[in-house]
């Protein structure tokens, strides 16, 4: 297990963030027994784990991007007589020691660190970060939290501590960036990822990984010379579906810089959009062009007639959203940005070098899209739900319709569906959302009904708990 984080001499400031930022994780409570209005469903049973950016400002250290922020864990327990017990733990990692102790020589998405001249000569780029606050997904008897590079940690679901750092072995480069997105073939038993390769040869790298292995296979290569930021993708059947955003940067910029990644990537759009479809059995790809646009989720993608593809995601205009909305100075300004890019359905026909676009359903913006994934992931779907930060919305896809709810006063983001052991309608189960209270000290998760957007329970704790961005329900 890597060593335990002391916190105790260090002070957090965290006055001017809003709300929804605020954590708890430093000084506690750590865990506890949850109070429940309403009624669980006496099917849900099981383990809520998410992950978030928490501490933003450490004595003489404070993170510039909202990417950066020290990682923590979090989960809520649905034990089998219906209580629900909650934990926190602030992640159990090199950079967040590093930066306990006031050194801060690890890379980071948006925030400088303090390499040395002598570091910088002898490593001509920073080593990468494993605070792994984006993603965290089960992965048998642990689970695995993510961030976007090469280091990935293997945690104990029971009490949130760090059990070890992953090692692959297998011989993809080291250093591959991997995304914190991987998807789930549950019927050949992989994991399907992408990754970034900086070097002579940059590009991407897509790879699968067999369930409990830690050897990965590639697929394929997409050789880069500007490397396009691409935070997830999707998969059908038979393909791997990359967008390739005019977001970029050329590797070869961060050799010896001081500048952090963010500050190397460069909004182009007069390059327009690629979407590159590469072939899950043999690794072919082909590409087209199409309109600029800025995304960081996509929501599905599935086979249709002759070759072609099917693919919705959630666009912006451009990308001053991770360009400036997600900088803390300007969070700490303007407060939280605007999650609400729109829901666009993309066709890729093997026959055209273009892409057609079109908006789908009213215009709702909203972020963090979920489907019932075990079903319809890589197949035709009907239902999306996300959030805005301030609403839970449901999309139709087939008829349009959309419906939205809120909670006064409560900030939430990603909807995790988990559906009912007997469904038989795609969205027969329930949403759970975690949010901070606006006007009160502690937090929330939410059960919703993922059919009516009723709420069905409220389950709070008396932390403040951050917005974060991904997590998981393993249920019992």
């Amino acid at each position: 297990m890597l060593n335990t984080i002391q916190t105790d001499p260090l002070t957090c400031r965290s006055k001017d963030l809003p709300t929804a930022l605020r954590s708890s994780a430093l000084n506690g409570p750590f865990e506890g027994r949850a109070a429940v209005e309403g009624r669980i469903p006496d099917w849900l049973r099981g383990r809520l784990i998410r992950t978030a950016p928490a501490v933003f400002d450490l004595d003489d250290w404070h993170a510039d991007h909202w990417f950066d922020a020290l990682g923590m864990l979090y989960s809520f327990e649905i034990g089998g007589d219906g209580t629900v017990h909650w934990m926190q733990r602030l992640l159990e990692c090199e950079f967040n020691r590093s930066i306990l102790r006031g050194s801060n020589e690890l890379g980071a998405f948006g925030t400088r660190s303090r390499r040395s001249v002598m570091q910088r000569v002898f490593h001509p780029t920073a080593r990468s970060t494993d605070n792994a606050n984006v993603n965290i997904r089960p992965n048998g008897r642990h689970w695995i939290a993510m961030t976007e590079t090469e280091r990935q940690l293997t945690i104990d679901p029971h009490s949130l501590k760090t059990a070890a750092e992953v090692r692959f072995t297998d011989a993809l480069p080291s250093e591959l960036l991997v995304g914190a997105h991987p998807h789930d073939d549950s019927e050949r038993k992989e994991l399907i990822n992408i990754g970034v390769h900086y070097g002579a040869r940059s590009g991407l790298i897509v790879f699968s990984q067999a369930y409990g292995s830690t050897a990965r296979r590639e697929i394929g290569r997409v050789p880069l010379r500007r490397v396009p930021y691409v935070h997830s993708f999707a998969i059908t059947r038979t393909k791997i579906v990359l967008i390739l955003a005019p977001y970029d940067l050329r590797p070869a910029s961060l050799l010896w810089s001081k500048r952090p990644i963010s500050e190397h990537y460069r909004w182009s759009p007069e390059n327009g959009t690629r979407i590159v479809v590469m072939d899950r059995g043999s690794g072919k790809c082909a590409e087209h062009q199409g309109p600029p646009f800025f995304f960081f989720h996509t929501v599905n993608a599935f086979d249709l007639d002759h070759g072609a593809i099917r693919l919705e995601l959630l666009a912006y205009a451009d990308a001053s959203v991770i360009r400036q909305g997600m900088l803390m100075s300007d969070i700490r300004r303007d407060g939280l940005p605007f999650l609400t890019p729109n829901l666009r359905r993309i066709t890729v026909d093997p026959n055209r070098a273009d892409f057609r676009m079109e908006t789908v359903g009213p215009a709702v913006g909203f972020e963090f899209p979920m489907i019932h994934y075990a079903r319809a992931n890589g197949r035709p779907h009907r239902y999306v739900w996300g959030s805005d930060l301030s609403r839970l919305v449901r999309l139709d896809t087939t008829t349009d319709d959309a419906t939205n709810r809120s909670l006064d006063d409560v900030t939430f983001g990603e909807p995790v569906f988990v559906a009912h052991p007997e469904a038989i309608e795609e969205d027969d189960g329930v949403l759970l959302t975690v949010g901070s209270s606006s006007v009160t000290q502690g937090s929330e998760m939410t059960i919703w009904d993922a059919r009516t957007l009723d709420i069905l329970a409220r389950i709070t704790v008396p932390i403040a708990i951050p917005l974060g961005f991904h997590g998981g329900f393993e249920s019992r």
